[in-house]
């Protein structure tokens, strides 16, 4: 990538944590002076998280060929420790001409412990199907010794809204033998409030049996950090597949005044000597930087989920 496309002009978007050796490394996705996306990082001090140690600007990860899923950004979702590597599974951009973009899903791969990462394939690992039309991106993952399961963004198609095409997405499940090949149900497992509500980057913790998960919902209508702008939202799941939501448990919201007092957005939650932390962004989708929130109290428990257990989860 040449020297003057390489520095950031704007935006800290979409925080992924990783932690490694007493710090925790913050993935985020960038963009350059002609808004393209890229993945680079910031490392905080994994005691106190508000510390920062270091600030790479530079991109980790760089753009595919042209006519491929991600030859015009790319936006880290989720990382994932595979033996002595490290796989991110991230978000491809391609504008389009009928609407501004379409959206699929890759996997960058670290052999160095994180500083930089390959692209595995030159095509997607989520793509559109038969009865998934739209995109399917932004998902987060856990390994179980052989099984995987993925939440992520699903697009559910463009509304015309005040002259602009918006999408609507929501969030389905996944399942996985290898992390790379996914069977797909194509089952919303988060309801939607209305059906211009669109719901987005999972990220999901198992504590004690239950299953925790946080994600941003917003409206199709004032987003764009007006009075339908992101907000976090979160629900609950004994098997990972029928969840139970619950936005006011969420326990994070916008401020009086600030960097996040008008949106918060895209949360990413990670324990830490068991502390639980989140990074999310504020205000314009990123562009305010990253902020993080500790969790106070117990978690929820199974109280009111028992009726939500199916014979064939996976």
């Amino acid at each position: 990538m040449p020297e003057s496309e390489n520095r950031s002009t704007t935006h800290m978007q979409g925080p992924v944590a990783l932690e490694m050796d007493g710090i925790i490394r913050i993935y985020y996705a960038a963009r350059n002076k002609n808004g393209k996306s890229y993945p680079s990082y910031i490392d905080v001090d994994a005691g106190n998280p508000l510390e920062l140690i270091n600030v790479h600007d530079e991109p980790i990860m760089h753009h595919g060929p042209v006519g491929t899923f991600d030859d015009e950004g790319n936006m880290p979702a989720c990382a994932i420790r595979i033996d002595e590597e490290i796989w991110m599974y991230y978000s491809g951009w391609n504008r389009r001409v009928t609407v501004p973009y379409h959206n699929t899903t890759g996997i960058g791969v670290s052999l160095d412990g994180g500083s930089y990462f390959d692209r595995k394939f030159d095509g997607p690992v989520l793509e559109r199907t038969p009865i998934e039309a739209y995109m399917a991106v932004t998902p987060y993952v856990i390994r179980d010794k052989a099984s995987w399961k993925m939440w992520y963004v699903s697009g559910l198609g463009w509304q015309e809204v005040e002259g602009k095409q918006e999408p609507v997405y929501v969030i389905k499940y996944a399942s996985s033998v290898d992390g790379i090949n996914w069977i797909r149900s194509g089952d919303t497992v988060i309801p939607q409030r209305d059906p211009l509500e669109a719901m987005a980057r999972p990220t999901v913790l198992l504590r004690n049996g239950v299953y925790h998960m946080w994600f941003s919902y917003r409206s199709s209508h004032d987003f764009r950090d007006g009075e339908g702008s992101y907000r976090i939202g979160y629900a609950r799941s004994l098997d990972g597949v029928k969840w139970k939501r619950e936005d006011s448990l969420a326990g994070v919201g916008v401020s009086p005044d600030g960097w996040d007092s008008r949106m918060v957005c895209y949360p990413y939650v990670l324990e830490v000597s068991g502390r639980l932390l989140m990074f999310y962004n504020g205000n314009s989708f990123g562009q305010s930087g990253i902020g993080c929130a500790a969790w106070n109290g117990s978690l929820p428990d199974r109280d009111g989920l028992q009726d939500l257990l199916v014979s064939d989860s996976v």
